[in-house]
């Protein structure tokens, strides 16, 4: 998983796959298949093991609970030592090439889901009525999602937690927070 995260879809070869996992190439086609199911399993396994800062923020009770805690938590994720400094759903198939769409197409699909578990948060905050009616749901999920994404293209880029955080407070300021 981290040799993906790290090199993305693309920058990962079977040669580096196979020094990591100490296995001969016959053996990781046998355990796991191709490169591209491979890298299915390891998505899965990022979404279900580490990318769980955004799920952990849904469970807040209010809206600015919510959008405070998704700006921490990605905050703290993208800044948690011992893992590449930005989200592999980003990094991992970015920019590849058309062999690589399998690829990208997986990571795409799976920053849409969370889009959709966002959607459904602001449409719990409309229905409690803490987000006014002329605020369109769709423009809002969109926003926030490319606030959260562009956090993580800050750390890539080599911001550090307090910068990050300050970016993150900024937000919350211009969200009325």
């Amino acid at each position: 998983m981290m040799l993906f995260w790290e090199r993305g879809y693309e920058g990962t070869s079977m040669a580096d796959l196979t020094h990591v996992m100490g296995l001969n190439p016959s053996s990781i086609y046998a355990a796991f298949g191709d490169k591209r199911a491979l890298f299915q399993l390891v998505a899965k396994r990022y979404m279900e093991l580490r990318a769980q800062y955004a799920v952990k923020a849904l469970e807040e009770p209010t809206l600015e609970r919510f959008t405070r805690a998704l700006f921490d938590n990605t905050v703290a994720f993208l800044t948690t030592p011992g893992h590449p400094p930005t989200c592999m759903t980003l990094a991992g198939a970015v920019g590849c090439s058309l062999d690589a769409t399998p690829a990208r197409d997986l990571m795409t699909a799976i920053r849409k889901q969370n889009q959709v578990a966002l959607r459904e948060r602001l449409l719990k905050a409309r229905k409690s009525g803490e987000l006014p009616k002329e605020i369109n749901v769709d423009d809002y999920t969109r926003y926030l999602s490319t606030i959260v994404a562009g956090l993580s293209i800050q750390a890539a880029n080599g911001s550090t937690k307090a910068e990050l955080k300050r970016t993150a407070q900024m937000a919350l300021r211009h969200l009325g927070y």
